[in-house]
Order: C-alpha cells, then sequence, then structure tokens
C-alpha cells in the first residue's frame, strides 16, 4: 500500500514537472531574420549594403552546411571504425586528420565571410557590427542560454 502511494506521487510529480520544462521555446533559426533585421537598423545599411550582407550570409551558412555535413559523416564513419572488433589505427588516424582539416576549412570560412563583411561596411559600421556580434554571442551562447546576461567561468578549485 506505503509502495503503492509513493509510486503514484511520484509519477504524479513527473507529471506535473514535464509540462514546466516542455514550454515552447522558439528555435534560433525562427529568431534569426529578427536578429538580423534589428543589426541592419542599428547598423544603419542602405539597400546596396543588405542587399550585399545578405547575399554574403546566404553563401557563408551555404558553405557551412556542407562542411557540418562532410564532419558528421566522418565522425561516423569514425565512430564505426571505433566499434570494429579490430581497429585500423591508420583509418582512424586518417579519418581524424580529416575531421581537423574540415574544422580548419570552418574557421578559414568564417575568416573569408567577415572579411567580405567588412568590405560592404563601413569603418565605422564594421566595428558596430562586431561589437553586436560579440553581444550577440555572450547572451546567446553561454551558460543558461544568456538568461541572466554574461556568465562568469567557474573557478577550478571548487
Amino acid at each position: 500500500m506505503r509502495l503503492s502511494r509513493l509510486t503514484f506521487c511520484g509519477l504524479l510529480c513527473v507529471m506535473l514537472a514535464v509540462p514546466a520544462f516542455a514550454q515552447e521555446k522558439c528555435a534560433p533559426r525562427e529568431k534569426a531574420p529578427e536578429h538580423f533585421k534589428k543589426m541592419f537598423e542599428q547598423l544603419s545599411l542602405n539597400d546596396k549594403q543588405k542587399e550585399a550582407m545578405e547575399t554574403n550570409k546566404a553563401a557563408h551558412r551555404g558553405k557551412m552546411k556542407q562542411n557540418f555535413e562532410k564532419m558528421k559523416a566522418l565522425k561516423d564513419e569514425f565512430n564505426a571504425e571505433l566499434m570494429k572488433p579490430k581497429l585500423n589505427m591508420s583509418k582512424i588516424n586518417s579519418l581524424q586528420k580529416q575531421f581537423k582539416a574540415m574544422q580548419a576549412q570552418l574557421a578559414d570560412d568564417r575568416l573569408s565571410s567577415i572579411l567580405e563583411v567588412r568590405k560592404i561596411l563601413t569603418a565605422e559600421q564594421f566595428a558596430k557590427f562586431i561589437s553586436l556580434a560579440n553581444e550577440h554571442e555572450k547572451r546567446y551562447h553561454f551558460k543558461n542560454g544568456g538568461k541572466d546576461g554574461p556568465q562568469e567561468p567557474e573557478p577550478f578549485d571548487k
């Protein structure tokens, strides 16, 4: 009897807690157009600059998507090799080298995109763009989704 009450209370708690964690959140990609529109307004871009920025963004995203797909395939192949009963270290090292090359390619493509943005914007606009991008990075890519603003790193001596 006591166990069934405990089980019932546990299930009730789970049922009540799940909706709290399942709040509908807007996916980052859904907010992206709003973010870029707001950023373009803050930068005071003219129509030609807006068009060039959109073209650059689309080209960069296309490259990123292709590279991430390649990296996923490499990762899957790498994991498959690790799971084999007999390891082929030359194959594993080759896949690791290819994965590192893809990471370097991502960094190169990002730099290329930033340099293209620098050509599109004036010096003042570019400085503001970098400031806004850093602010966005701190707000949305730190611990807790940036809800509390930038987070200080936790000390190692805890």
